[in-house]
This record gives structure tokens, sequence and C-alpha cells, in this order.
């Protein structure tokens, strides 16, 4: 059975109350009566697609998502095997904003029913790792430090470019008027659509089949970030679903990069680094800085306490905690400009048997990459420890488990921990664990 796609022009458009006669083509009407409601406040969110039809502005992201799928050929329209169940799908609608909290544009997107997905027959596996936001401290640390240009890129609806390797059959997108020839079709993905159980690992395997045919190498200790070396020069590429940022001291590569994203997906290039993970970013000639303060104040309008009492100093109570945040919104972390970029130190120190239920010790750490600080942590052991070196030891073992273990791994004397000059004030001893350069050619 052929399979037969959807036309090229718009599918979502105001037209007369009668079926389209052109095949494979998708028509939706707004109900008339949607146009008599008062109009909505620019933000609203459409509960319906007869109500997001009715605004302009949701209709044109709509056929901009339906013209995406198109042009990607994510799917046939089929007849439903015998014996085969189709998942459903829904429409989702977003809109998007910068870092100001100002409008960037309102976003559509067509989303499977994933949740229907039978384990075994229509999906198998389904993890994909996600960027750790530690390894993108670290990278703008280098780049504070190097003056390496921070670029960043979307890809178009990602999802998308995963390929399927199970056969999965969706209905219809609703609201749609078909032929009657073609209202007993489904379509058959023959590419990942958000909402798939699958589809993260689909378009992370899609990506890094591309890297690697162009040359870059995964990171061991983070496979979401892709780093390619030539000429004494190197280029790297961290990717968190469908945003990534490109970095680097190649301008060469950078360029012939882009040129190959451009060439195999969809993508758009968002300038210099601005948001990412929801940390906002902003460069001078002192170095990078980094705040959450629009994440920071939409906490503080979610849970009402906008207009809620500042003050200085947070402690261990979560209604003191947002009060600290209504007093600093802005604060964030600053890394500038030091002497030695390659330098790693990590200080840890532990009490022991502090919890008085359990006995059980707390750990706490903090690492400094190039002078700048991006990583800490403060836990609780998952055991009782027998004695306070046994509690100071534990923390060190998790701090060089969370380092990139290649060259503890080849080398694993240039790893050692000093006790510092001045203790604990409570008894416990504060340690360093310093990690030397590798010797050359290692």
């Amino acid at each position: 059975m052929s399979g037969q796609q959807f036309g090229s022009e718009d599918v979502f458009i105001e037209i007369p109350n009668q079926l389209s006669s052109v095949e494979g083509v998708l028509n939706l009407e707004p109900d008339p009566f949607m146009k008599r409601l008062p109009h909505r406040h620019n933000r609203a969110i459409p509960n319906s697609v007869q109500e997001a039809l009715a605004d302009p502005r949701w209709k044109t992201a709509m056929n901009e998502e339906m013209k995406s799928l198109q042009k990607n050929e994510t799917w046939e329209l089929i007849e439903c095997p015998p014996g085969k169940k189709s998942v459903g799908c829904r429409w989702i609608y977003t809109v998007k904003y910068k870092a100001d909290g100002s409008i960037e544009r309102f976003k559509t997107r067509l989303v499977a029913k994933g949740y229907t997905q039978t384990y075994g027959i229509d999906y198998t596996e389904t993890f994909a790792p996600i960027a750790k936001v530690n390894t993108v401290r670290v990278l703008l640390s280098l780049a504070a430090n190097l003056d390496w240009p921070l670029q960043q890129f979307d890809v178009k609806n990602a999802f998308l470019h995963g390929e399927l390797s199970e056969e999965v059959y969706m209905d219809l997108p609703p609201g749609c008027m078909v032929s009657e020839k073609q209202c007993q079709k489904v379509c058959k993905l023959k590419k990942s659509l958000y909402g798939l159980k699958q589809s993260s690992r689909a378009w992370f395997g899609r990506f890094t089949k591309s890297m690697r045919a162009f040359g870059y190498r995964q990171s061991n200790s983070d496979h979401t970030l892709f780093l390619k070396k030539q000429h004494g020069k190197i280029t790297t590429l961290i990717v968190y679903v469908d945003d990534m940022v490109v970095t680097g001291n190649d301008p060469e590569e950078r360029k012939a990069l882009q040129n190959y994203l451009y060439k195999e997906f969809e993508m758009k290039d968002l300038g210099p680094l601005k948001y990412f993970l929801g940390i906002e970013v902003s460069r001078s000639s002192e170095g990078i800085f980094l705040s959450q303060r629009k994440y920071a104040l939409d906490l503080l309008q979610e849970t009402g306490m906008s207009g809620c009492q500042p003050v200085n100093t947070p402690i261990e109570e979560v209604m003191r905690i947002l009060r600290y945040l209504k007093n600093a919104p802005g604060k964030g972390i600053l890394f500038a400009k030091n002497v030695d970029h390659q330098s790693i130190e990590v200080y840890t120190d532990a009490d022991w048997a502090g919890a008085v239920d359990d006995r059980r010790s707390t750990s706490g750490y903090f690492t400094f990459v190039g002078g700048n600080l991006v990583t800490w942590k403060s836990k609780k052991q998952n055991v009782v420890a027998r004695s306070s070196v046994e509690a100071e030891f534990r923390v060190c073992m998790e701090v060089v488990s969370q380092q990139d273990g290649r060259c503890c791994k080849d080398h694993p004397k240039l790893g050692h921990c000093i006790p510092n000059k001045d203790d604990d004030p409570n008894g416990g001893k504060c340690w360093t664990y310093c990690i030397t350069d590798c010797p050359k050619g290692s």
C-alpha cells in the first residue's frame, strides 16, 4: 500500500464549510461561535484547537509546525493495518519569553500521546543523556579565561530528525477535516515525534551519528559534550535536547561545523549565548556573569511571594529563602579571567555523625576550575561512618568520582588529598583534593 503525503500549502486556514478536494491536505475551520467570544489577553494559552485558530498568531504558528512536519516527511497516510493500534496526538501551545520577560514568539507543537504506547510493540529503549550543568559551567569558565566566543544554536523540531526503528501509527491531528476517502486513514510515522517514549533517544542517536561523521568525539564524562582537536586548536559543542552551544579557539572549524549542521538539520542561529538551561549569561571585559533572575522572579510569582518583605540572609526555611530571593533576584556568579586557567582545586569537608536520628555524616565540597567556582554540593552520606577519617575520605572519593576520570585513570597518583592548615572549628578536618596536570603526550 503506497502512502500519501500532505500538501505543501497552509493546512490551517479559514475555508467554507466543505470538505477539501485536495488529496491529503488537512483543513481546519474555526467554530463561528468562537469568533464571537471577547478578545482574551495577548498571552493567554488557547484551550482548544478552535480557539487557537481564531487567533492569527497561533494559526500562523500551527501552519509553521505543519510545514516543518511535511518538509521532514515525518509520516505518510495509510490505512491502519489489521491488529495494529494507533496512538493519539494533541496540540501544545507555548509562549516563549526572552530573558527580560518580553515575548519572543508563539510556539505550537503537535505531540503524540506516548502514554498509550506499549513496551515491546511500538517502543523499546527510551534512555537518552542530557547535558550536565556542571559541564556547562566548566565550559563557561574556560571561555572566560581564554576569551573563547560562545555561540548558541537551536534545532527546529529536533525530535523530528530521529529515525524510528519501530512501527508506530498515529491518529490524524485533532480537528482535521479530510475527504471521506481519507477519514479512516492513520499516520504511519517515519520519523520521531514529540511525545513518543523513544523520541529523545532517537533524536540524540541521530545527532551523535552526524557529529561523529564530522570528526567529533564524545566526552567520556558527559556524552552530550562533543570535541574536535586539530592543528593544536579545539572546538567544543554541548547539546541539551535541541539547544546547543559552540565554543573553542578554532574559528574556521566553528564556521565549518555551523555549515555542516545547517545542511544536516533545520537550524536557527541565536547569536552570542544569552540564555541556556534557565541560566542568564552576560559577558563583559571582566568576565562572564551567570544569574537566574527570571527564574527567581517566576518562582516568587508562582508561590504568591512577589510582594513579600525581603531579607538579607537565607536559612533552612522555605518562606525565608523566598524572601531572600525577593531581596536579590539578580545575584549570580562571575567567571573572571585568571592566570592559571588549567588549575583544578576541590575543597571538601565533612562532619561526623552529625545527624542525631541516624548518626550519619554530611559531606560538602566545591570545585574551582581555572579559578572559577563550577560545582558545589552538600549531602548526607549513605552509610554510617565509623570514624571522622572515614567520613572525610568518603567525601574525597565522591569528589574524585565526579571529576573527568581520564587523567586519574591513566595516572592514579596524580590526584591526592591534602589537609588544610585551618581545621574545622567543630573538630573536623578540611581537605583539598588537588589534580596536577597530566604529563605531555598522555
